[in-house]
């Protein structure tokens, strides 16, 4: 199974946050907020206290290399595989999968951390790469539920696990691709299976567009080459919901065939106020419905910390055979959280919130099956299964990535069942 993965690829600087440490750094009067950008080591200490309190993640742009210098200084880092491509990449690797992968700014330490069945079109492994080739690393800051900061007397504390990334990515963010890369895609795409896109969050407000038009016609190119090819975009903290929903009026054109996105994505997706994300299982779903038919597209998945449910419409994958995928997903997801492989075995409880869900979908008609339920309405097919809980997770980083690329595999599978 070929499946090309883009756009970005990247080392994680990963910080695992002591509070201590923390309100050493704090100035005093911060004001605590989520920054459009990060200009200095203030604001971007400013957006991690926001997360923390709000127990949420996101992802903003650091402005330039001097601050992205400063915030390197400041803490302490353990560097592991970053970019939503890369990570992608390497768990189809692990299923079994041959990922074709997009990293123009493949430097040593980067390439030591792909699986050896990643494919990186123009890289050879006898070849040794140059030291000096600059890498781009995102900064992470991890921060687990019942972490504490101390901020002016005043005691904040994380109700959920989650992290902050600060970004200074002049690839990614241009969402770049390889000379290599181009023209292996575009000399071998009939052969490709699927295609798994990401990054597009990275996008900066200025320049936006002509990055998304240079790239669209990219994706098309393959799809017009190969109508075959099975294409999922997946979301991500966009810098401004202008950007966003300009992608999303894009997707149609390629056409893509899936869309993953998370609760607050899809808000700003359906332009609630902000902040303001559905509240529960039942409007997620219906939002997602919306989405699915406003977009003209097969499938749309929304993941939560407590649920991911999937609407798409029948014919190219069964309901069982989505249920299958979403349940390897969590599972995946869950044995990354608890031990730092997504590919091991892990224990974990049914998150209750989720199971609360399934059990009201069922009394609503759905069928349950695999932890979860399905339910057919019209022409469309709604899936919902719980997500996993880890008491104690080491990794918080890549999960949903990891989730989005099992679950892309296994449906890779059942609509080659279905072919057959």
């Amino acid at each position: 199974m070929n499946v090309i993965c883009a756009y970005t690829a990247n080392v994680d600087a990963v910080c695992n946050i002591c509070g201590e440490e923390i309100s050493r750094l704090l100035p005093r009067d911060i004001k605590i907020e989520l920054k459009q950008s990060i200009a200095s080591r203030e604001d971007l200490l400013s957006c991690l206290l926001f997360c923390m309190m709000q127990g949420s993640g996101a992802e903003i742009l650091i402005e330039n290399d001097t601050v992205a210098r400063q915030i390197e200084e400041s803490f302490s880092w353990q560097f592991r595989l970053g970019g939503n491509a890369a990570i992608m990449a390497n768990v189809l690797a692990l299923l079994g999968a041959k990922p074709v992968l997009n990293a123009p700014a493949l430097g040593p330490r980067l390439a030591s951390m792909l699986h050896s069945a990643v494919s990186v079109p123009g890289f050879r492994a006898e070849s040794p790469l140059q030291e000096e080739k600059t890498e781009m690393v995102h900064f992470v800051f991890q921060f687990k539920k019942g972490s504490e900061i101390l901020s002016d007397g005043r005691r904040i504390i994380a109700p959920n696990d989650n992290r902050f990334i600060a970004t200074y990515d002049p690839v990614n963010t241009r969402i770049l691709s390889s000379q290599d890369f181009d023209n292996y895609c575009r000399e071998n795409v009939e052969d490709i299976d699927g295609a798994l896109l990401s990054g597009f969050h990275l996008a900066p407000l200025k320049g936006y567009q002509e990055i998304f038009t240079e790239r669209i016609a990219q994706i098309r190119s393959w799809k017009e080459k190969n109508p075959q090819i099975f294409i999922h975009a997946e979301m991500g903290s966009f810098q401004s919901p202008v950007v966003m929903h300009s992608l999303l009026s894009l997707l149609p054109k390629i056409p893509a065939d899936s869309l993953g996105l998370n609760e607050d994505e899809l808000a700003a997706a359906e332009v609630l106020q902000p902040g303001l994300s559905p509240s529960g299982w039942q409007e997620s779903m219906q939002a997602a419905m919306r989405l699915r038919e406003r977009l003209g597209i097969f499938r749309v998945a929304v993941h939560t910390r407590d649920y991911i449910l999937s609407v798409m419409q029948q014919g190219m994958i069964s309901a069982q055979d989505e249920l299958i995928a979403l349940n390897n997903g969590v599972e995946a997801a869950t044995s990354l959280a608890a031990t730092g492989i997504a590919n091991s075995k892990a224990e974990a409880e049914i998150n209750p919130l989720g199971l609360d869900a399934v059990e009201e979908f069922c009394r609503n008609g759905a069928i349950g099956s695999r932890r979860g339920a399905f339910l057919h309405q019209g022409k469309v097919i709604v899936s919902l299964m719980p997500s996993l809980v880890v008491h104690k997770p080491r990794i918080t980083v890549g999960l949903g990535d990891t989730a989005t690329a099992t679950m892309f595999f296994q449906e890779l599978l059942a609509i080659r069942k279905m072919s057959d």
